[in-house]
């Protein structure tokens, strides 16, 4: 908390509302997507774990306004931006590669577990596309929760990857001379372009 500066507490705002545009997006345009965990990552990534879990967790809590039962998966949420934090000290969100083979973590959460808040507090029967895949499941003798799981860590593992493929590009784009005042900034700066730089500055 200590490293919470002006630029990551006016960043937090903001990467709620790009959690709420990409969800928007997302249903104007019937993608099967989510689009809503684009600014937690990114916050998570350039500022830390503790704030890509608070743009998680209002983000979760604003939406549960209008859909109550959403309040239960705000561990999800805080859970991505704890891992975007983790993930961005090792480097991983440098580059490509590494950052769509991270999907899996963040879809083992937004699936796994969020399958087993349904399985335990909805009976294993989401809302939306995920509910009816596993209905589908079930009809072909699959038991509730392990259709729910299924379901669920497909539907996730299909949102993460587009968007952490978004969050790369959006970290690619931020200027070195921003990225040098967030608190993992520093990690995310590429060394070598930073000194082809000062050399021809020199």
């Amino acid at each position: 908390m200590k490293k919470m500066n002006k630029l990551t507490i006016f960043l937090i705002p903001i990467g709620i509302a790009v959690n709420f545009i990409g969800g928007q997006i997302a249903l104007l345009l019937k993608l099967p997507l989510y689009l809503d965990s684009i600014g937690t990552i990114t916050v998570g990534a350039l500022c830390g774990g503790i704030p890509g879990a608070i743009v998680g967790a209002i983000t979760n809590v604003s939406i549960s306004v209008s859909n109550p039962t959403t309040i239960a998966y705000i561990w999800l949420n805080i859970g991505f931006g704890l891992l975007a934090g983790y993930l961005s000290k090792k480097g991983v969100f440098k580059k490509l590669w590494k950052t769509v083979i991270a999907g899996l973590g963040f879809a083992f959460i937004g699936g796994g577990v969020g399958s087993m808040i349904t399985i335990l507090l909805f009976d294993g029967l989401g809302a939306g596309t995920t509910g009816m895949i596993t209905g589908m499941l079930m009809t072909l003798g699959l038991s509730v929760q392990a259709g729910a799981f299924i379901s669920e860590l497909f539907a996730d593992l299909l949102d993460k990857i587009p968007t952490l493929i978004i969050v790369f590009f959006i970290l690619k784009s931020i200027p070195i001379r921003t990225l040098a005042k967030l608190p993992l900034g520093h990690v995310l700066i590429d060394k070598d372009k930073l000194q082809g730089g000062a050399r021809k500055v020199a």
